[in-house]
């Protein structure tokens, strides 16, 4: 993942709500996923097995951060680790057979995640985050970020 991917993701972090932040945890997956059948498809099987293994880390922290006193969390759970048994499948016979198994599980609860969050209206996890628009202003093939919100509360004034 390149260098602007990740400070687009950061982006979404940091202004996300729970629900947001487990959306942008399937982008991520859905990010190396992609990368790692590209990476495939191109005869690169040692750039598509560190993509995978990216893959499986981002499951392994969803797995980490389910919550049991709900009992959809057991389902997740054996769901999570149905898709890391066929990614793993993909690491080590090298090719994307697995990938594409857990493609179909991962998309289908990356898809509900994401309406889940779209209706969620709670605050964002984290506090006393800018609120960064980005956007093309008059400049030809530039891109001008205008930070926004209560400077006051950060940092020392001199």
């Amino acid at each position: 993942m390149n260098k602007d991917k990740i400070s687009a993701f950061t982006l979404k972090i940091a202004s996300s709500n729970g629900c947001g932040l487990i959306s942008v945890l399937y982008e991520i997956y859905r990010e190396y996923e992609s990368e790692a059948l590209s990476y495939f498809e191109a005869g690169k099987v040692n750039d598509a097995v560190a993509a995978l293994k990216k893959c499986a880390e981002v499951v392994n922290h969803l797995q980490k951060d389910l919550n049991f006193n709900y009992e959809v969390s057991r389902n997740l759970y054996a769901l999570y680790d149905y898709v890391q048994r066929n990614v793993s499948k993909s690491i080590y016979k090298a090719n994307s057979d697995g990938l594409l198994e857990a493609k179909r599980v991962m998309d289908d609860l990356g898809d509900a995640f994401s309406t889940i969050a779209k209706n969620d209206s709670s605050a964002p996890v984290m506090r006393n985050t800018q609120y960064v628009m980005a956007g093309l202003t008059y400049g030809k093939g530039t891109l001008n970020e205008h930070l926004m919100g209560n400077q006051s509360s950060r940092g020392f004034w001199a």
